[in-house]
């Protein structure tokens, strides 16, 4: 009796197996509310940034600097071309406070239950995984086309959480529970130093709040090529949470 029934317990078990190892990633348990609130998605929720560009002219060897104001507010749903339930995230521009709000663009962003991912400009990010831990890390610009020269800065990025649970200060108010996502700073020497040699400068880093979002962002991007104008050419932003419902 306990012959015959081995194949089958067998091929239950394979079964089993198959099962669970074939599951998507949508199918898996979603993350515990506490993480997801990291980046919380629901229709009306909106978050006002005050953004510091910075702009290296290397036609006029100039750094030019801007201020303006940028919203964030989730502004409908939809289903993904890979069927999975995404939102429309609508982002509007003002200089000054007193300015009505103006469109500006468009981005989209998914809750997979292991990795919220949003596309901006047809470039899709993977902006956090599950858990949330310190220490863990992954490579968020895995989708990104770096083979095209325009993105090739992209490749081999990786991101890591930092500073899981603590309060952050972005100037503005202070927010009790965060978690920081280190993107990538790398630098290709100096042209302070070297003139004559070629240089590079990336960095990246967001914050994100629970209950909140995004509440800090700091990306830069210079180049610096000694055969053209010796000057740097690239771009930079700061962006920092000063409302939110």
């Amino acid at each position: 009796m306990i012959k015959k029934s081995l194949p089958f317990l067998l091929l239950a078990f394979a079964f089993t197996v198959a099962t669970f190892s074939c599951k998507k990633p949508d199918d898996r348990p979603a993350p515990p509310q506490a993480e997801q609130e990291y980046y919380p998605l629901e229709i009306g929720k909106w978050v006002v940034y005050d953004v510091d560009s910075t702009i290296w002219d290397d036609t006029f060897c100039v750094k030019r600097f801007y201020h303006y104001q940028v919203r964030h507010r989730v502004a409908d749903t939809f289903t993904d071309e890979s069927g999975r339930p995404s939102y429309r995230v609508e982002t509007s521009i003002r200089k000054r406070v007193e300015d009505d709000w103006m469109p500006h663009k468009v981005f989209y962003a998914t809750n997979t239950n292991v990795t919220l991912e949003t596309v901006h400009d047809q470039q899709r990010f993977i902006n956090m995984v599950f858990p949330i831990e310190n220490g863990v890390t992954w490579k968020g610009n895995n989708y990104i086309l770096t083979n095209d020269p325009d993105y090739a800065f992209y490749g081999d990025w990786d991101y890591e959480y930092k500073n899981v649970g603590e309060a952050y200060n972005t100037g503005f108010e202070i927010f009790a529970n965060t978690v920081t996502v280190e993107e990538v700073d790398r630098a290709e020497s100096d042209p302070e130093v070297f003139p004559d040699v070629y240089a590079s400068r990336t960095s990246s880093r967001e914050v994100y709040a629970s209950g909140v979002g995004m509440v800090f962002r700091e990306y830069f991007r210079w180049t610096y090529d000694p055969s053209t104008t010796k000057c740097r050419k690239g771009s930079g932003v700061v962006m920092r949470a000063v409302d939110h419902n």
